[in-house]
């Protein structure tokens, strides 16, 4: 649902690190070289564009290994 959204918050603050202007949904972008660091920058950047708060219980490394969690997780929170 905001797949496309959340795809171009993460390529405009990783892609110096990612080397590529493209993710796809299933990528993980721990292996494409995301470090802990770097998930809270993306974490902060997606708060702010969504105008949400993530709860303490999507705050570990699976809900931003990719584009498919974030999604799933953003779907959750703005549900509620």
């Amino acid at each position: 649902m905001y797949t496309e959204r959340i795809k171009t918050i993460a390529t405009e603050n990783l892609s110096e690190l990612l080397g590529t202007t493209s993710l796809q949904n299933e990528d993980n972008l721990y292996d494409l070289g995301m470090t802990s660091l770097q998930a809270v920058t993306l974490m902060i950047a997606l708060e702010e564009n969504f105008a949400i708060r993530f709860p303490h219980t999507a705050l570990n490394a699976q809900s931003f290994e990719s584009v498919k969690n974030i999604n799933s997780v953003i779907q959750t929170v703005l549900v509620k």
